[in-house]
């Protein structure tokens, strides 16, 4: 076609250009102090739970003081409580986690967590605020795996036999027959019925 030299001229300057127009943008627009790739920011960002769990806490918790609102930084700082067996302490994160960041109270899985904090403050009995907690996970995702075997325990904990044999068989149709955890649960329908 007569016009396709010119075409393929434009998209080359466009090609071209766009980095650029970007990086300019970048250094009238950006911070470049903000890029720390010094041998210490490498390290620590190598830094895991289960590498080091007293320097992660102590990371999370420095962290948390300058960005009090991080409610991933709060997640992660309930589940290390969780690990160590601080429940009240990783119910009172789970708790500000929500509170404060939007995104978290849409996963149903940490509100499934912080049910699982509290009850275990309970001596693992999930009655009272647990099972509103699995309430409102189940809200947010009623085919939660995890909302759904917590809200069967909590029932059969309260002697509903009939509710906890309901939200397990709904567990148990998601999950692959023939594997012992589909086996356990089946057991557990049939205990239930």
């Amino acid at each position: 076609p007569a016009g396709s030299g010119s075409g393929r001229v434009a998209a080359t300057a466009l090609a071209l250009l766009l980095p650029l127009a970007a990086l300019g943008l970048y250094f009238v627009f950006g911070n470049p102090e903000a890029i720390d790739v010094s041998p210490a920011t490498v390290r620590d960002s190598d830094l895991s739970p289960a590498a080091d769990p007293a320097a992660f806490r102590r990371q999370l918790v420095a962290h948390l003081a300058a960005n009090p609102r991080d409610g991933r930084a709060l997640v992660s700082l309930a589940r290390l409580d969780m690990a160590e067996d601080r429940f009240a302490e990783a119910a009172a994160n789970f708790a500000r986690a929500l509170e404060v960041a939007p995104k978290v109270a849409r996963d149903a899985d940490i509100w499934c967590e912080y049910a699982d904090a509290l009850g275990m403050t309970q001596g693992g009995a999930l009655a009272g605020k647990p099972t509103e907690l699995i309430g409102r996970a189940l809200a947010i995702d009623g085919r939660n795996a995890k909302a759904l075997e917590m809200a069967g325990s909590a029932a059969y904990e309260r002697r509903d036999f009939r509710m906890a044999a309901m939200y397990w068989k709904d567990l148990l149709a998601q999950m692959p027959p023939g594997t012992p955890t589909y086996a356990e649960l089946a057991t557990a329908i049939q205990r239930a019925e």
